[in-house]
This record gives C-alpha cells, sequence and structure tokens, in this order.
C-alpha cells in the first residue's frame, strides 16, 4: 500500500493557473479522497463543507470505505473515520490538481506524488491493529492483564469508541476503572480522583478529543490535584477568616479588645485585671470585632442555629447538635451560612443558584455561563433565596435534605464510594467502589439517612 515515487511533472504543472496548483487542505474539505481515479476531478464529497468541528455522515462513511473498512459489521470502529475527517493534512504535504483535474498529493520532502491522501494510509494501519486486537480479544488469545500500559489504552479506547459509535454511554464501571488504574488512581480510596477520570472521559468523548493522548494528558493533573486534595480537605470552599485573635495574657480565650498604647489584645477579664491600677487606667482601647463559634472559642462562626440563634463554626455546630446525648431534641436544629452562601466559580457573588447535578453553588451569571453547552444544558438547578433556603420547581425542598445540599456543595471533602452510571438502556445504576458492586436504585446515606444521589455526581 506504500506509495511509490513519482516524478513532479513539471510542464503539466508550469502552465497550470496559480490558483489551481495548490489549496489548503484541511481534512473536513476532504475534496481529494473521492477524486483519486476519477480523471474529472467529480467527487461524493463535493456537498458544500460542514462546520470545521463536525462531518456529515456520508463523508465519515466515505472515508470508512476508502480506509476498508466494513461500516455495516464494524460500527464499533467507525471512530478512526470519524477522527481521519478531522485530521489536518499531515506536514510537508501539498493538496494540488493536474490538468486532468485529477487530485494529487504531493511530499516537498521526498519529492513523492500519489493520489491517495496520505491520512488514508496512516489510517488503514490503525484500523488494522484495532481489528486484528479486536479479534484477538474476542478469542482469547490476549489477556488484558498481561499487557503494557499503551495495549491497554488501545483496548479501552476500542471500547468506548465503540459504545459511542453506537449511541450508548461511553462510561462504564470496568472502562473507568481500567483508565484509573492506568493514571495511577487507586479508585477504593480516592474517590474524587476516581470521578475525574469518568468527568473526563466523558468530556473527551462529547468534545470528539483524541483519547490516545489520555493518559499523558491526565499525569500532571492528577498528581496535581492529588497534593492539593490534602489541603483541601482541610477547610471549605467559601473564604472566611482563617483563625481568631486570641487573647494574649491568658491564651485561652477570644480576645474582645485592643490595648492601643500596649498594643496588645485581651478578653475582657484579663484587660480589667492587667489594667485595674496604675496609669494603665487611662489606656484607650478598640473593639475588637469577630464572630467567634459559641462552642470553641478559638475558631471563626461561619453558621448560625436557626432555633438557638448562636453563631458556630461548622464543626462546633455539629459538636453540640449531633452528639449531645442529654440533648436529642438539638439534633433537628437547622444552620443558617452566615452572609450567604458564595459562588464557588467567581468566589465574589453570593449564590442563587445550586446545580443538583453538580452538586456547585453558583451566581446566576456564572451558572449561566458554565451550563449554555452540551449536557450540562439538562442539569437540574434549584434557587436559593435570600434567607438560604433552597427551592425545586418553585417548592421548597425539606429542611434535611437541603441541609445536606448545602453541606455537600461548600465542602470538598469525599462524597463517598458510590458513583451513578448509565447502562445500555440509558438507566441509572449505582457502582460502589470499594465493595465492586451495583443497584438500581440510589442507596441510602447512613448518616444523613437522605438517599446517595442528592450529594453525587450525575452520570
Amino acid at each position: 500500500f506504500a506509495p511509490s515515487p513519482l516524478p513532479l511533472p513539471a510542464a503539466e504543472w508550469r502552465g497550470a493557473p496559480p490558483a489551481t496548483r495548490r489549496r489548503p487542505a484541511e481534512m473536513p474539505r476532504l475534496g481529494g479522497l473521492g477524486g483519486g481515479g476519477g480523471g474529472d476531478g467529480s467527487s461524493q464529497f463535493d456537498a458544500p463543507p460542514p462546520p470545521p468541528d463536525h462531518n456529515t455522515a456520508e463523508i465519515v462513511v466515505g472515508i470508512a470505505e476508502l480506509i476498508g473498512m466494513d461500516v455495516v459489521n464494524e460500527p464499533q470502529l467507525l471512530w478512526i473515520a470519524e477522527q481521519a475527517s478531522r485530521s489536518p493534512m499531515p506536514p510537508d504535504w501539498q493538496e494540488l490538481t493536474n490538468a486532468d483535474g485529477q487530485t494529487m498529493y504531493y511530499h516537498k520532502k521526498t519529492k513523492v506524488m500519489q493520489k491517495t491522501h496520505p491520512l488514508i494510509h496512516r489510517y488503514k494501519e490503525l484500523y488494522f491493529k484495532a481489528r486484528s486486537y479486536q479479534k484477538k480479544l474476542e478469542s482469547g488469545d490476549i489477556s488484558i492483564n498481561m499487557e503494557r500500559p499503551e495495549q491497554k489504552l488501545n483496548a479501552i479506547i476500542a471500547e468506548v469508541m465503540g459504545r459511542a459509535s453506537k449511541g450508548l454511554p461511553p462510561a462504564t464501571p470496568d472502562t473507568v476503572e481500567g483508565l484509573a488504574k492506568l493514571v495511577g488512581v487507586d479508585s477504593t480510596k480516592e474517590f474524587f480522583l476516581f470521578r475525574s477520570v469518568k468527568q473526563t472521559l466523558e468530556a473527551y468523548v462529547e468534545k470528539k478529543l483524541d483519547l490516545h493522548t489520555f493518559l499523558a494528558d491526565l499525569k500532571d493533573p492528577m498528581e496535581f490535584l492529588r497534593e492539593i486534595r490534602k489541603k483541601q480537605n482541610q477547610i471549605d470552599v467559601i473564604r472566611k477568616p482563617a483563625s481568631i485573635i486570641m487573647c494574649q495574657e491568658c491564651e485561652n480565650r477570644a480576645a474582645v479588645v485592643k490595648c492601643e498604647q500596649c498594643k496588645d489584645y485581651f478578653c475582657q477579664d484579663c484587660f480589667n485585671s492587667t489594667h485595674a491600677t496604675g496609669k494603665r487606667r487611662a489606656h484607650i482601647t478598640s473593639d475588637v470585632e469577630q464572630l467567634v463559634c459559641a462552642a470553641y472559642e478559638d475558631r471563626v462562626a461561619t453558621c448560625q442555629c436557626v432555633q438557638c440563634g448562636l453563631f458556630y463554626s461548622d464543626e462546633g455546630f455539629l459538636y453540640v447538635h449531633a452528639f449531645d446525648a442529654a440533648r436529642p431534641d438539638l439534633r433537628n436544629h437547622l444552620k443558617r451560612v452566615i452572609n450567604g452562601l458564595v459562588c464557588l466559580e467567581c468566589e465574589h457573588y453570593n449564590a442563587s443558584v445550586l446545580c443538583e447535578d453538580c452538586v456547585d453553588l453558583f451566581c446566576t451569571e456564572c451558572f449561566i455561563k458554565l451550563h449554555r453547552k452540551g449536557k450540562r444544558r439538562q442539569h437540574v438547578h434549584l434557587t436559593i433565596d435570600n434567607t438560604g433556603q433552597i427551592f425545586r420547581g418553585g417548592f421548597l425542598v425539606p429542611p434535611e435534605e437541603a441541609q445536606v445540599l448545602t453541606d455537600r456543595a461548600r465542602s470538598t471533602v469525599e462524597t463517598g464510594p458510590w458513583v451513578p452510571f448509565r447502562d445500555d438502556r440509558l438507566n441509572v445504576f449505582w457502582y460502589h467502589l470499594v465493595d465492586k458492586t451495583r443497584v438500581e436504585q440510589s442507596p441510602i446515606d447512613p448518616q444523613t439517612g437522605v438517599p446517595a444521589a442528592v450529594g453525587l455526581d450525575p452520570a
């Protein structure tokens, strides 16, 4: 199949008009692939060119036939032809038209002239490898566990693109588990990174990116996410003061005043005891305004109990209202986030929308910006009013469910081992990363009693 060198017909080209000697040769145009032997330059692909990132089914099927693919019996390999249709002309190749109107391809360095588009040869080799590989897998001649990473990736790509070409969900537990293993993610512990692999795979398929670069593209980001995750798990994603100014005398209570002459901070009792005599009685003080947790004086208050009216840090609220065995009635108390919920995208405006699929908080502008394309347009959004109450379709969300949604949207902790997928009938099922089991109904969170679908990523 290798093209043979042909002499450049200089006399034939010398008399041709400059406009006919060369033209841009991007693969979506594909004028040369159908006219190699027609003589009159006509082509089955001479229809008006489609958008740059999309090609018609006729173009893809035509390329598949040129590659030698059986489009009826091998639809799972059509991704090869689709990828070829979006590939640019290889370097140093020119697409030319001779005096007879035939499209020819000329390599400037090797002086090779041929009728076959150079990409056809490249993707024909890829097609033969993929077909041979698939046959060996089906016959059991190859054990996936004994393959090199490149071979494993090729097997996963073939399965993913085959499912996508049939209109099936590209991500399955097996394919995502395989990709996670290749990028060094422990699915039994690193739930967040597993979800990142799944979402990245779906984004690659949706945007028609080259999956062969998947491992290289994710190598550095995964290491970065793994490192930053350790710090993210220590704090909330909302911006808040990092610490409380403590009394510099007793070091046990939060400071409430600052002595302008001493330049020190004091709680009220310590200031009274140290400034009761001498000239210190005339020292001037200024108030220290800080919102202190009612349970832990060394922590910043981030929420308020709706029933008690007291301010707490998230840890303090949980300690007082969940672990006090003497007051079981406190467990039904609700908390309100101080100063409203912050948009997690711009981190500037208050959040007015909670995306139930992303489980993230957005201001209206950021939500529209991020959800106007792709499958994100179908995400369900909940509205948040000025009091922090959440509404779904105009109806108030039950306080318990709203609390879980708010906490999981604000928190960066792992959201659990349950990950949703869709089967071949597009029905959602739930996959457990630790037990490697699946259930058809959304499992119940044992701590909150709320279905896990409330806090997990969408399929």
